[in-house]
């Protein structure tokens, strides 16, 4: 999906921060993990995905890099697809890196890291093999570059919000009495998968809801064996990953009969959106979008949990959306807004929202779901 430009850009700036901060070199640790912004380093720079355990780029400031794999089926999908054209296998990871450092003349001075993604074990064992060499922090460097989107990443995300769009309708002409929420997801992740996405994250929630009552809706979930009821209603977290980039549809249908009492929440819900989508422009800062999100749910007599949603790329949360919050908003900032509405005793709660991208001239609602809150 990607043209060499970017691949060219995405170089330059990894070598930019290494001539700058006087790195010898960097390593990038990749993980197949969900994560917090923390696997999307090596992602960012490599394109290549990880399958299983870890893969490594090793990078340096004025020598080629080198992508590590641990076995020879992940090797070959990294020589085919990783923006590095020198894919090696090596069964031991750690000391395939130290050996090539060694070789690079890397035996002193700095060495970019990120600690999160570090194994102890590697990080003592470099320490024990290389002493002279300082490893240093690199991961918020990265994210600075991360956020800078592009057109190609703006492309990716709109076809990554048409396949939770896709998966959501799927969802629409299975729900009924009697159909588990495995079924739900299936469909969901059919249809995704289908039509390219490389995993999906689903989680889901069902049960009847009572505002002030005895019935909560449970917090979305993992999917289990419960079988959806007359009167239920439906909580879906569609977040399908297309070409590494992860996109989020929430939406809950109710079965058989209207909910007045989820209609509620539900018109809180998308009027603390539309109002934090008034301070989402060019500029501006996150934190302006939730406290405009709060306030107007203060002003209809709830609350707001946080957070109130995430900014997403290469992981599902790169960053959360919170009153605190001073990123400042960039076009091409992709950020997955689902305010939790609660009721000021906390006792209930409902959640709803999608994925917009920020753009030169305002901003691209990424879905085409329907705001309403159906009714099957």
């Amino acid at each position: 999906m990607f043209s060499r430009n970017e691949r060219e850009t995405r170089f330059a700036r990894i070598r930019q921060i290494l001539i700058e901060d006087k790195f010898k070199a960097m390593l990038l640790i990749g993980d197949g993990n969900i994560s917090y912004g923390m696997c999307g380093d090596f992602r960012y720079y490599t394109n290549s995905r990880v399958i299983f355990y870890r893969q490594v780029a090793v990078v340096f400031p004025d020598s080629d890099p080198v992508h590590f794999a641990q076995s020879d089926i992940s090797r070959q999908a990294a020589a085919r697809w990783s923006f590095v054209t020198d894919c090696r296998t090596s069964p031991n990871l750690l000391a395939g890196i130290t050996d090539l450092l060694k070789e690079r003349g890397v035996t002193r001075g700095r060495v970019g890291v990120n600690f999160e993604m570090l194994p102890a074990a590697w990080h003592i064992q470099i320490n024990h093999e290389l002493p002279q060499v300082e490893l240093v922090e690199t991961h918020e460097r990265i994210m600075g570059i991360r956020f800078q989107r592009s057109t190609e990443e703006a492309n990716i995300y709109r076809h990554g919000a048409a396949l939770g769009d896709g998966g959501f309708e799927a969802a629409l002409r299975v729900i009924k009495p009697g159909v588990t929420d495995y079924e739900i997801v299936a469909e969901i992740e059919h249809y995704a998968r289908r039509h390219g996405a490389e995993e999906h994250f689903t989680l889901i929630a069902s049960g009847k809801f009572t505002l002030g009552g005895e019935n909560r809706m449970p917090l979305v979930y993992a999917p289990t064996g419960r079988r959806i009821e007359m009167g239920d209603s439906v909580m879906m977290e569609i977040t399908p990953r297309f070409e590494g980039y992860w996109t989020q549809l929430v939406r809950t249908v109710n079965v058989g009969k209207n909910n007045r009492d989820l209609s509620k929440l539900h018109e809180v819900c998308r009027g603390a959106i539309e109002r934090g989508l008034e301070e989402f422009q060019q500029g501006k800062m996150i934190k302006d979008v939730a406290v405009g999100m709060q306030n107007y749910a203060s002003s209809r007599g709830y609350l707001l949990k946080l957070p109130l949603g995430h900014l997403c790329g290469i992981d599902l949360v790169e960053d959360r959306v919170t009153p605190e919050n001073d990123f400042v908003l960039t076009p091409g900032t992709a950020v997955i807004i689902h305010p939790t509405v609660c009721t000021l005793n906390g006792k209930n709660s409902f959640f709803w929202g999608e994925t917009y991208l920020l753009t030169e001239s305002g901003y691209d609602r990424l879905h085409r779901a329907t705001d309403e809150l159906l009714t099957l």
